[in-house]
């Protein structure tokens, strides 16, 4: 479309004259305009996208600093080919230990039958929380002492949160 100054009736001003008299000039009008609406939906989906990775890395900052003190496995049960029996376990297979440490803390882990249990290291009360990439998948208060016990053991990459008053720590990912 063009603007074409005056009005054939010589009153003046400016009036939108149609300039589309084929098809062809219309057809590749039409395509300019699509093509310039899909650019734009383009761009706000670009922009939702930033916006919403902005909006993740503000809720993991507090995680990030976090993430600092990181508590570092230094035994693993199936690695060091413990053979000893446990009271606990009645099925006549030894459960997995797993035991991680950090600068004045840890936390230690039994995973058997589907269960997990464990204590923080020293002890005093808190909560754990299992995460995995996606998110929580459960949480618990310890008792007095830090004992906790989770009825479900998640499969993949996941690592353990621990809170108390003394701060907060979390281990590295692993596979359960």
């Amino acid at each position: 479309m063009s603007w074409h100054s005056g009005d054939p009736a010589g009153a003046g001003g400016d009036r939108l004259v149609d300039a589309w008299h084929d098809d062809d000039r219309l057809g590749a009008a039409l395509a300019d305009a699509v093509r310039d609406a899909q650019l734009a939906d383009r761009v706000v989906a670009a922009a939702r996208a930033a916006f919403a990775a902005h909006r993740r890395a503000a809720e993991d900052r507090d995680e990030l600093a976090v993430e600092l003190f990181l508590l570092t496995l230094v035994h693993d049960s199936d690695l060091a080919g413990s053979g000893g029996a446990h009271v606990r376990d009645r099925s006549g297979r030894t459960p997995r230990t797993l035991v991680f440490e950090g600068d004045g803390v840890g936390v230690e882990v039994e995973l058997h039958d589907g269960e997990v249990e464990g204590q923080l290291v020293p002890a005093h009360a808190g909560s754990v929380t299992v995460r995995s990439p996606d998110g929580v998948v459960t949480s618990v208060d310890t008792d007095e002492v830090g004992w906790f016990h989770l009825d479900a053991r998640p499969h993949g990459p996941v690592r353990l949160v621990c809170t108390s008053d003394a701060g907060t720590c979390m281990t590295e990912w692993l596979s359960w």
